[in-house]
């Protein structure tokens, strides 16, 4: 029996002015003998096209599958790292905001906060647009808004020497100091957006050093770690490591969580953003910053009281989503200065005592908010992918090479092939 679904094969050719696209992206190799069934079709696909400027989106989104599916995975990926970064950002100045050590790194990452909080906006902005196209409003600025988002988080990758910066600067730290897990925690993080980075971008190179260069932690001590964090961050970074995993890069703390509690963690943070979503209006979501963050971790908290308890029981056996961190609690500072105290670095802006600010709430919830069809569409695809990832053994390459493409070519404003649809035996 054969059922229409996602085929992962993803053909992606738009000639850029700037020739970003190299001949090597075309006629990759399938090796049929690692396939069957209508997966080996996919090395048939042609992948050849003229290039077309991205002026009809909100057709191409309902006539072209292919199309759609590249969106929605380019949006949903832009928009889980562009968090996943200001997180970052945030957690690094917690962590080593006291140490001397990281005084250059994290002045230059507090320089770029602002343009990462704006990228953030435009994202969300965009997935909002997306969205309603989905539902089929009309949505006359979506192509130029995409084309922002697009553009914004492709300059937000210009600052990723930032994220190596800190995992060097961390290193050496390490080589003379004891330093504790939640710097570990950080420097593992950064490392881990690095090697998604990597894969993005077709870096062998680069992926095989930070595979050398491995995680300080093991995947239980990191959830311990990251449990002290405020619940935002941890809803950030578990779904960045769901979003790795799914892309087979999977990493240690991914490692520790079972699938169905990425499920569960989602579950119950889109309760929480509906309870959200009740109580404020369209304005406050888009600027009151410190309510919003208030409002959604209390939010947070009823939701893991609403859910089943198997759902509950199971997230908060990795000690994720519990009472203290919907308090704020403090994290003290260690004897070795490592980790600053909470309540001094953050004041009703978010901007003090070093801290940046880069990361709040608001967009997390505009982007699960606003853009539920875009998130559902992006796990519909990414579940099909999975299990054509399992027959083909180069799949995960030619995902992550094609996601960037669609990425790249909608920030040209180019329309891309997109992600193939086609028949898969089941």
């Amino acid at each position: 029996m054969k059922k229409r679904s996602i085929i992962i094969l993803i053909a992606v050719v738009a000639v850029l002015a700037a020739g970003l696209i190299s001949s090597h992206f075309f006629d990759w190799p399938v090796d049929t003998s690692e396939t069957s069934g209508d997966i080996g079709k996919a090395d048939r696909f042609s992948r050849e096209m003229e290039s077309e400027k991205l002026t009809n989106m909100e057709e191409l989104l309902k006539n072209d599958t292919d199309f759609k599916d590249g969106i929605v995975v380019a949006q949903t990926v832009m928009q889980t790292r562009a968090l996943q970064f200001a997180s970052l950002v945030d957690m690094s100045n917690e962590v080593a905001g006291n140490i001397p050590a990281f005084a250059e790194v994290l002045k230059d990452m507090n320089e770029a906060s602002k343009m990462v909080a704006n990228v953030n906006n435009s994202l969300a902005e965009a997935a909002e647009n997306l969205n309603a196209a989905l539902s089929g409003e009309e949505c006359p600025d979506l192509a130029q808004n995409t084309i922002n988002a697009a553009l914004a988080y492709t300059t937000l990758q210009k600052q990723n020497s930032l994220a190596n910066r800190f995992i060097e600067t961390t290193d050496k730290y390490l080589e003379t100091a004891q330093g504790d897990d939640h710097l570990k925690l950080v420097r593992d993080q950064w490392l881990e957006y690095q090697r998604m980075t990597a894969a993005l971008e077709g870096n062998k190179k680069s992926a095989e050093a930070l595979a050398n260069k491995g995680n300080l932690l093991a995947g239980e001590k990191a959830l311990a770690a990251i449990a002290d964090f405020d619940a935002v961050k941890q809803v950030v970074i578990v779904r960045s490591c769901e979003m790795a995993k799914s892309f087979d890069i999977t990493n240690e703390m991914a490692r520790a969580i079972p699938d169905e509690v990425f499920q569960s963690t989602w579950e119950v943070v889109q309760n929480a953003v509906d309870i959200v979503s009740k109580t404020a209006n369209s304005a406050e979501l888009k600027s009151n910053t410190d309510g919003i963050d208030r409002l959604f971790e209390s939010s947070l908290d009823q939701a893991m009281k609403n859910a089943p308890n198997d759902v509950s029981s199971s997230i908060t056996k990795l000690g994720l989503f519990n009472d203290a961190q919907m308090k704020n609690v403090n994290i003290v500072e260690p004897a070795a200065g490592g980790m600053a105290n909470r309540a001094e670095l953050k004041n009703v802006d978010g901007v003090s005592g070093g801290i940046s600010g880069a990361m709040n709430s608001r967009p997390l919830v505009r982007m699960v908010d606003g853009a539920n069809r875009v998130v559902s569409s992006y796990e519909a695809v990414m579940r099909n992918t999975d299990a054509a990832m399992k027959s083909t053994a180069d799949m995960a390459d030619r995902l992550c090479s094609s996601v960037n493409e669609v990425i790249q070519s909608t920030a040209a404003g180019d329309k891309t092939m997109g992600l193939h649809t086609g028949d898969m035996k089941q």
